[in-house]
């Protein structure tokens, strides 16, 4: 049977089993495997199967790698016979037993040590199970999965299975994957702007958290509905990401270049109206976005009369701003008004959103 048939087929055993656990450090530590499996096709899964699942080659689905989430405060830890007891690693074995042949990897998450008699079990910010410095602990557990396989203790195979230390907190780490996935997109763009990241990161955050929410009926076997339900498909997010940052607010140099604006004086006051530019562009004052419609209207209708370079579309939709009345007194300024019917064109002309 193939992955994606064994995924399918899950759906009869999963739907209405799982205990909804609403810590929101699962979507957090959902956006830490996206940045680390970037760079690759895949399709990150919500409380389906595991706490997280991530499916390579959506597609056709060819590896699967699982992710049960634990936390604690942070002052505390676990100890080897407490997550013996609860059946962590039994639980995530059983688990992994139904995907036998495609499991990249098996992994225990949590955001505190693991201790035996003081001791920290796993050393390491991911140790695998198979690690012969940790087999006398290991063999504990070992021995607690064979007892629940009804197996010889020599026939678990702990070859794919981890334990992560997560350094994510439990009341702080949304903001803290927000940090970490602002360093990830200014590798990308080093002129990233902080609003253009926080809307990105909202945007994914929100998706990821429906997903984690949505619930399928039982009788769904149609992999492709599963996939949508509680799936997010790297590509989806990699335009989501893209979008992003073409849309984000470009910087004063390039609207310069862009418009010709060539004079000291004209780029001085360009200037001094940028920055509160930025601001209210991520404002929902109704009066501003009321502006920012009826300016975005007026750009298409140039546009689409024929003008079709940015300093003359500049032009004509700053006259008919101006002699219609369209804009609000609070954004009348004649160089505010400008440098955001700049932004606005530049949007719509490199395809951005300019709503």
């Amino acid at each position: 049977m193939s992955l994606k048939d064994r995924i399918s087929e899950s759906q009869k055993e999963i739907a209405g089993s799982r205990t909804k656990n609403r810590l929101t450090v699962q979507i957090s530590y959902a956006i830490q495997l996206i940045m680390d499996f970037y760079s690759t096709d895949f399709l990150v899964m919500m409380d389906y199967i595991e706490d997280v699942s991530i499916i390579c080659n959506p597609d056709a689905p060819s590896e699967i790698h699982l992710y049960q989430v634990k936390t604690k405060s942070s002052d505390k830890q676990y100890s080897l016979n407490a997550i013996i007891k609860d059946e962590w690693y039994q639980k995530l074995y059983n688990n992994a037993e139904k995907y036998k042949g495609f499991v990249g990897s098996a992994s225990v998450v949590c955001n505190t040590d693991v201790v035996n008699k003081q001791e920290i079990v796993f050393p390491n910010t991911k140790t695998s199970l198979d690690e012969k410095s940790i087999q006398n602990n290991i063999n504990k557990i070992r021995k607690a999965i064979a007892k629940g396989q009804n197996i010889k203790e020599e026939d678990v195979d702990l070859s794919k299975f981890y334990f992560i230390r997560s350094s994510l907190s439990t009341k702080g780490h949304k903001e803290e994957v927000e940090h970490e996935f602002e360093n990830f997109l200014l590798d990308k763009d080093p002129n990233l702007q902080v609003a253009t990241v926080k809307s990105i990161y909202k945007l994914l955050y929100n998706e990821l958290d429906d997903k984690f929410k949505n619930e399928i009926d039982e009788k769904c076997t149609d992999i492709e509905e599963i996939f949508k339900q509680k799936g997010v498909k790297s590509q989806d997010i990699k335009s989501v990401i893209s979008c992003g940052l073409a849309i984000q607010i470009p910087t004063l140099d390039k609207l310069y270049t862009d418009f010709n604006i060539l004079s000291v004086s004209e780029r001085r006051k360009c200037a001094s109206q940028y920055s509160q530019i930025k601001m209210d562009m991520y404002s929902d004052t109704a009066a501003f976005v009321k502006t920012k419609q009826a300016l975005s209207k007026l750009i298409e209708k140039v546009n689409e009369s024929g003008v079709d370079d940015m300093p003359n579309i500049l032009s004509d939709v700053y006259d008919q701003a101006k002699s219609e009345d369209i804009v609000s007194m609070a954004y009348a300024d004649e160089y505010y008004l400008k440098v955001l019917i700049i932004i606005l064109i530049h949007r719509y002309c490199y395809g951005g959103e300019i709503r």
